[in-house]
C-alpha cells in the first residue's frame, strides 16, 4: 500500500513539473509574440512573469525585457537589466548584447564617456553584427564627446566592415562631412568674434552670418558715441562719462558676448546639420 501511495506521490510531481515547464514556456512564447507585434508593455510584463515563475533562460529574458524597456524610452530600467543579462550568462554573445544594450541606453542619456567605458566590455570574439554595432555606439560617443578624429577613426570602421572599401562614394562623403567638421571651430572662432566686436562693434556678429544683430549692434554703439559727443560738445567730457559710459558698456561688452555666444550657437548648429549626415551615411540596419 505504501508503495503505491509513494507510486502515485511520484506521478503527480512529475505531471507538476510537465504542467509548470509548458506553463512557463507558454508564457514566453506570448511574451515573444507581443514583442513581435511592437507591444513592448505587454511583453515586458510576461517576460518578468516568466523571470518570477524561475525560467532557466535568466539571461536572455533580462535582455528581452532590456529591450522592451528600451523600446519604451525607459533607459535607466533597460540598464539595469542589460546588467542583470550580462551578470547571470556565461554566454560571450549574449554578454556582448547586454554591454550594446546598456550603451547605447546611455548614449540616449548623452552620458557619452559611461558608454565608451561600457562598450570596452565587448569580447574579442564578437561578431561582425556586434563590432559593427560597437564602433558605430563608440563614434557616436566620441562626436558627442567632440573627440572628432576618433570618432571619424570609428565611422569609418563601421563602414569597412560594413562592406565599404575607402574608394566608395559612401566613405568619401562621410569623409567630406567630417572635414567639414573639423574646420567649423575655425570657421566661426568664437574668440575671435570676440575681438573682432572689442575693435569694430557688431562685425563679429556679421562673421558668423548674423547680419542683422550685428547691424543693430554697430548702429546702437555708433549711436552712444554721436551722443556722447553731443554731450561733450554741450557740457563736459566728465558729463558724457558719467551720462553714458555706463549704458556704452553695457552695450559695448554685451555685444562682445553676444558675438561670442552665435559663434559658439553656429559650431553647434553646423555640427548638428553634419552629424545627421554621418548618421545617414553610417547607421546600420539594426538602428534604423
Amino acid at each position: 500500500m505504501k508503495l503505491r501511495k509513494y507510486f502515485i506521490l511520484i506521478i503527480n510531481l512529475l505531471a507538476g513539473l510537465v504542467s509548470y515547464s509548458q506553463s512557463v514556456a507558454d508564457v514566453v512564447g506570448f511574451a515573444d509574440d507581443e514583442f513581435a507585434k511592437g507591444n513592448f508593455a505587454i511583453a515586458a510584463q510576461e517576460y518578468n512573469r516568466a523571470l518570477f515563475f524561475g525560467s532557466d533562460r535568466t539571461d536572455v529574458l533580462s535582455l528581452q525585457i532590456g529591450h522592451c524597456y528600451t523600446e519604451l524610452s525607459n533607459y535607466q530600467m533597460a540598464a539595469d537589466f542589460y546588467d542583470h543579462a550580462y551578470k547571470y550568462s556565461n554566454d560571450d554573445s549574449i554578454k556582448n548584447e547586454s554591454s550594446l544594450g546598456k550603451a547605447f541606453c546611455l548614449l540616449l542619456q548623452k552620458m557619452n564617456l559611461q558608454a565608451i567605458e561600457e562598450l570596452l566590455y565587448i569580447t574579442d570574439n564578437a561578431n561582425k553584427e556586434q563590432k559593427i554595432k560597437m564602433h558605430y555606439l563608440k563614434g557616436i560617443a566620441y562626436f558627442g564627446m567632440k573627440e572628432d578624429t576618433l570618432a571619424c577613426d570609428e565611422m569609418k570602421n563601421v563602414l569597412e566592415l560594413s562592406g565599404y572599401s575607402e574608394s566608395d562614394t559612401v566613405s568619401n562623403l562621410l569623409l567630406a562631412e567630417f572635414d567639414k567638421v573639423y574646420r567649423y571651430n575655425k570657421r566661426y572662432n568664437p574668440n575671435r568674434g570676440y575681438i573682432m566686436s572689442a575693435i569694430i562693434p557688431g562685425s563679429g556678429q556679421m562673421s558668423v552670418g548674423a547680419i542683422k544683430e550685428g547691424i543693430n549692434s554697430m548702429l546702437l554703439i555708433a549711436g552712444l558715441y554721436f551722443f556722447a559727443f553731443e554731450i561733450i560738445k554741450s557740457y563736459s567730457f566728465i558729463d558724457a562719462v558719467i551720462t553714458l559710459l555706463p549704458w556704452l558698456q553695457r552695450y559695448y561688452m554685451g555685444g562682445m558676448d553676444k558675438a561670442k555666444g552665435l559663434a559658439i550657437s553656429k559650431i553647434e548648429v553646423k555640427r548638428y546639420e553634419s552629424y545627421q549626415k554621418i548618421l545617414e551615411l553610417t547607421t546600420p540596419e539594426y538602428y534604423r
